[in-house]
């Protein structure tokens, strides 16, 4: 039986003859379905039958007119690519297309992995599983941060970088996005960037492939094995401490603050990525990207509610963005500039 809309069961069609000719192998539709939930793509897992009548899954994400992540296509596929076949469990790649003739907008196309994906507000996602999980949630990340950019695909897309400039470059991005779509006042959040501005972290230790969105919420897991991290569409060159920032986030563990992503505790975590990534952290940079996190999040949310409010992108997903993480990033701020006093 063949499912989704009719426009949606084109679009299927139209994908297995593409994967056809790129794999020069004979594949026949079967199934369609949007999976929900992507700020800056959308994305469909769709099932074909090959030549040998055997059943494949593959994931298929395509470029949105409107986005709120506004990033290449190449971008995401040159991250998966540079993590292809190490410990960094990634998904087996398939196709890269730039062009928009083929499908209507630039694509990429994955195998898909089993697991599941947990929602990153599910306090309960991992449980009995946790320390497992957990384990290998902060080891990833620190493979991740000592990663060898000698040969990256991604680090060939980037500007050149230097250890001093990582974090002026990504704080002048997001406050642009801020000024860009924010619908008032934001007297919290202009705190923050204060703050930001009149108080750099050191330089960063080296320069690493930054995910820009690791968290719970975006790895596939299956009992107690992680499977896969998804969603690499924010990834570039900077300092490592800002991927453990965003992961530390109080947002991601909101009703239990003490076991940073619902996993373990944080000085746990940290000392895993420590050991894993080999460097040495420093307290005042990592308040730093903590407070950096909350500034990013809430550019992410105010982005999502100019998109809905404007019409560009009526998501509902959109419109609670804007409104509950918006709101809860402000109180994180809050606490954390009443910390520093």
């Amino acid at each position: 039986m063949i499912h989704g809309t009719k426009q949606d069961k084109i679009l299927g069609q139209e994908f297995s003859v593409f994967l056809s000719k790129k794999l020069k192998k004979k594949f026949s539709f079967l199934t369609i379905k949007r999976i929900f939930g992507g700020a800056s793509r959308e994305t469909y897992r769709v099932v074909l039958k090959d030549e040998d009548q055997r059943t494949v899954n593959f994931i298929y994400r395509r470029s949105q007119n409107s986005s709120l992540i506004e990033t290449d296509q190449k971008t995401e596929y040159f991250a998966y690519s540079d993590f292809q076949g190490t410990e960094v469990p990634v998904p087996r790649l398939i196709a890269l297309e730039e062009s928009s003739d083929v499908l209507g907008a630039p694509f990429m196309v994955m195998e898909e992995l089993p697991g599941k994906v947990a929602s990153p507000f599910d306090k309960d996602a991992y449980i009995p599983h946790e320390a497992e999980i957990g384990q290998q949630f902060w080891e990833i990340l620190g493979k991740i941060a000592s990663h060898d950019l000698t040969n990256s695909k991604l680090r060939e897309l980037s500007e050149e970088k230097t250890l001093n400039n990582c974090w002026k470059e990504q704080l002048e991005y997001w406050v642009e996005v801020i000024r860009k779509d924010s619908l008032g006042v934001e007297p919290i959040l202009e705190a923050a960037i204060r703050q930001l501005q009149r108080s750099e972290p050191l330089p960063a230790t080296r320069l690493s492939i930054v995910h820009g969105d690791y968290r719970n919420g975006n790895f596939l897991f299956e009992g107690k094995q992680i499977i896969g991290i998804l969603d690499w569409e924010m990834a570039h060159i900077g300092d490592p401490l800002e991927d453990l920032g965003w992961a530390l986030s109080e947002i991601w563990c909101w009703e239990k603050k003490e076991t940073p992503a619902y996993l373990i505790p944080r000085e746990e975590a940290l000392n895993i990525w420590a050991q894993e990534s080999k460097i040495e952290i420093n307290k005042d940079s990592l308040l730093w990207w903590e407070l950096f996190s909350c500034v990013k999040g809430l550019a992410i949310w105010i982005s999502a509610g100019h998109e809905f409010s404007t019409g560009s992108n009526t998501d509902p997903v959109n419109l609670f963005s804007a409104w509950v993480p918006g709101d809860i990033h402000s109180e994180i701020i809050l606490n954390k500039l009443e910390s520093l006093l």
